[in-house]
């Protein structure tokens, strides 16, 4: 018999098996779960110290789950870009939470993040209840009475919680709009009150000429962008020259993304950093096109992480509001049809565009950027800090008004261009 002491319980037992570590199965399991959180939390550290990066095979090998307490984002490799190769430190993460949580101004806005977040209604108040350590609502919980809560909307961002049918019931009640994003700032999901779905204006929708539809949209995106941006009207000039022109959506897609080019050049700006060590490419902003996806989705630059939340909250707006004049969302001109893709919020959301480009780089071009503001992960995808994309929400939403108005302008364009349309299909019946 063998008297040995658990290195785990620090309890004396004895048993047969000479080899024996742990007194018992529960102590063996939590005990080599430690040393393996120990040996990890050391290799990361050496690497850090040493200014050297370990191959990912070496590194997973040792499990690498936790640095001060929190998730490992990033795992570094030897061929690996500069503006992947390093880890999160959870004690700047932590800061950064807080320093964003501060700047936090909720007025008729609630946004909500973290994990196990809620509403529910009781007692026949809404109960919002923040998640952990991401919510800027500061008591953790608050209470909405019927006709008096003064809110417009609640945005759920990236979040494992919970919403009750009861509390999307009572949001409609209130004509409270509901956005829920994940944390690839994708819409998936929103509410608008009941409205039933207008059906002359419907068929206006499938009976108006795409193309004709499409120049008119390029053309107020064109007059938007020159309004925010008054440089650009000479450069704009021609390309409105050749909008009546254009015989086809192909031929104006061309025009939209050529002026792209000419207008996001006119952004760019230099990004101020507290840390010396930001990867270059961080340090201006140059190009909206993402490195991996050659578009603005999966962004590898923290503006363009930024935009991606800014353009899902306008989006959001724009088909509330389509939703609520009874009009089929998916039937676009100058965005391609597609199935599951509402192409016409994305034709509504170019003239307004400018306008939240404005707000949001007068904004980012004025802070002081910290590197624990953003996350990076293996594929080199940025994402925002949850607290920092509540205030990027907040800022990107646009009062109710103006994007009803271009709702409006829509409907009356639609009946415009459908009269004719309607006319032209009599007269070919006619003539047959």
């Amino acid at each position: 018999m063998h008297y040995l002491v658990c290195p785990h319980c620090q309890n004396s037992f004895a048993t047969k098996d000479k080899r024996a570590k742990y007194c018992s199965k529960p102590c063996s399991n939590s005990g080599r779960t430690l040393v393996k959180k120990s040996n990890a939390t050391s290799l990361i550290t050496q690497t850090e110290r040493s200014g050297t990066v370990k191959s990912l095979s070496v590194i997973e090998s040792a499990n690498p789950t936790f640095i001060d307490n929190r998730p490992v984002d990033v795992i570094p490799t030897e061929d690996a870009p500069a503006f992947i190769q390093f880890t999160l430190n959870g004690k700047e993460y932590a800061e950064s939470g807080k320093h964003w949580a501060a700047e936090s101004k909720e007025r008729d806005v609630i946004t909500l993040a973290g994990n196990g977040c809620s509403l529910q209604v009781e007692k026949g108040q809404l109960v919002l209840r923040s998640g952990f350590a991401c919510s800027t609502v500061s008591d953790r919980e608050r209470r909405l009475s019927r006709g008096v809560h003064a809110i417009r909307a609640i945005i759920v961002l990236n979040t494992t919680g919970s919403l009750s049918t009861a509390a999307i019931q009572w949001c409609a009640d209130q004509r409270i709009a509901l956005y829920v994003l994940d944390r690839d700032a994708n819409l998936t999901a929103l509410t608008h009150p009941s409205t039933p779905h207008v059906i002359s204006l419907r068929r206006l929708q499938y009976l108006v000429e795409p193309v004709a539809f499409a120049k008119e949209i390029l053309s107020r995106k064109l007059k938007a962008c020159c309004k925010i941006k008054p440089e650009l009207t000479e450069a704009f000039i021609t390309f409105a020259a050749f909008i009546p022109k254009a015989e086809t959506l192909e031929a104006l897609r061309l025009f939209e993304a050529r002026a792209a080019i000419i207008y996001w050049s006119s952004w760019n700006s230099a990004i101020k950093w507290k840390e010396k060590d930001i990867p270059v490419e961080w340090k201006s902003f140059t190009q909206r096109a993402s490195g991996i996806s050659g578009k603005g989705y999966k962004a590898t630059h923290p503006v363009n992480a930024i935009l991606n939340y800014a353009y899902a909250i306008l989006a959001g707006q724009v088909e509330r509001a389509l939703q609520i004049a009874g009009l089929d969302v998916a039937v676009g001109s100058l965005h391609a049809d597609q199935d599951g893709r509402a192409s016409l919020v994305f034709d509504l959301i170019e003239p307004l565009r400018p306008v939240v480009d404005r707000t949001i780089f007068s904004w980012v071009t004025t802070q002081r950027w910290r590197r624990s503001d953003f996350v990076v992960d293996r594929q080199g995808v940025i994402r925002v800090h949850p607290q920092l994309a509540q205030i990027v929400v907040t800022k990107a939403l646009l009062p109710d008004a103006v994007v009803r108005d271009e709702i409006n302008s829509y409907v009356g364009l639609l009946k415009q261009l459908g009269d004719k349309s309607v006319r032209l299909s009599t007269q070919q019946t006619l003539n047959i």
